[in-house]
């Protein structure tokens, strides 16, 4: 019984799902982009920083343009899409009452390795875009 009432309670998974959602949310329907804020490590060094681009890679998957989203940045696109394939997937998990997933320690490493080599690969990706250009 105790089991079934913990499985019930909102936790973490269910707190990044809410902010997968709200994230598309704001992007969709917000004007993010009309917000001014220059980048500090683009302002010093003239090239991107690693996460340049991804507010406009978010807004523009938000907006149904999943090639704008590419092109602003091609981990951002990932990474918008993945959190709200996630936010649906956990809410169709507590839906049908299913537990979450456990992970073993390799595949958490493993993740988190793919994860770094990811982000480096998208940051020498938009460097060398800039340095092109």
């Amino acid at each position: 019984m105790e089991t079934d009432r913990r499985r019930r309670r909102p936790g973490i998974p269910e707190a990044f799902a809410a902010i997968a959602t709200l994230s598309f949310l704001v992007a969709r329907f917000l004007p993010v982009l009309d917000i001014d804020l220059a980048c500090t490590f683009r302002a010093l060094t003239g090239l991107p920083c690693a996460s340049c681009g991804m507010t406009h890679a978010f807004v523009a998957l938000a907006r149904g343009d999943a090639a704008g989203a590419w092109s602003a940045s091609p981990l951002g696109a990932v990474l918008a899409g993945g959190a709200w394939l996630y936010a649906l997937l956990d809410a169709a998990r507590v839906a049908l009452g299913l537990p979450w997933p456990r992970l073993s320690q390799p595949a958490w490493r493993g993740m988190a390795i793919a994860a770094v080599g990811a982000a480096a690969l998208n940051w020498g990706w938009m460097i060398l875009r800039t340095v092109r250009a």
